[in-house]
């Protein structure tokens, strides 16, 4: 019997402390400052958001670069900003850059994710519309 009330003690406070390290978003909520990594670029993420009892959400990102930009969440959907016409959204082949519109999705649970981006014909010298799409994550800072 004792062995079992000492399992049990050791099992509650093992619970109690995995819910005080839990991350600052698990109130469905994603706020603070983030590292945002894109491949060998990073820049820091300052992030507000509110969400209803429904628990869609919506907030303000603004980025160590100037960007600033909507951020929202459909109940249990990834975490979504969307930029369009960003000048330099685009980098071309030969380094250069053209305008694109960008996708920002990261899963609310990890906060790893997706930049796609697309482009309008000749952009960079092709006469096609471009898609792309470069792996992307968000680390609390």
């Amino acid at each position: 019997m004792l062995n079992i009330r000492i399992a049990t003690v050791a099992v509650v406070v093992a619970a109690a402390g995995l819910s005080s390290a839990a991350p600052a978003w698990a109130d469905g909520r994603l706020d603070g400052h983030f590292t945002f990594i894109n491949g060998p670029t990073t820049n820091t993420w300052t992030i507000t958001t509110q969400c209803n009892p429904e628990g869609t959400c919506g907030g303000t990102v603004s980025s160590s670069t100037g960007m600033l930009a909507k951020i929202s969440r459909v109940t249990n959907g990834p975490w979504v900003v969307e930029r369009h016409d960003v000048p330099n959204g685009r980098i071309c082949p030969d380094g250069s850059t053209g305008p694109a519109d960008l996708m920002y999705s990261f899963d609310a649970a990890t906060l790893v994710g997706a930049l796609s981006f697309s482009s309008k014909p000749g952009v960079c010298g092709d006469p096609n519309t471009t898609y792309g799409q470069n792996p992307i994550s968000l680390v609390p800072a």
